[in-house]
């Protein structure tokens, strides 16, 4: 089991944005949740899904199959306060 098996697409924000990586031609686009819900057939899809039944946008390539990441964009600094 993995993030993949145990996330569904409707888990994550719209501010949240996920990686794909062609496992063929290795082009690496970025895609946002609102989007793929979009394009799937029903709304309870989990990334694992996702993953395998993408299909590379390069043309010429085509190839279904990627590798998903989750790009975090807010700040994972933690709490730096006390006193001086």
């Amino acid at each position: 089991m993995s993030w993949l098996t145990d996330m569904r697409l409707t888990d994550l924000d719209e501010s949240q944005l996920l990686e794909a990586n062609c496992v063929r031609c290795l082009h690496t686009w970025l895609q946002s949740p609102t989007h793929l819900l979009i394009k799937v057939d029903h709304r309870d899809v989990y990334l694992d899904e996702v993953a395998t039944h993408l299909a590379c946008p390069r043309p010429g390539c085509r190839h279904v199959g990627v590798r998903l990441a989750l790009v975090r964009n807010d700040d994972t600094s933690g709490f730096v306060g006390g006193m001086p």
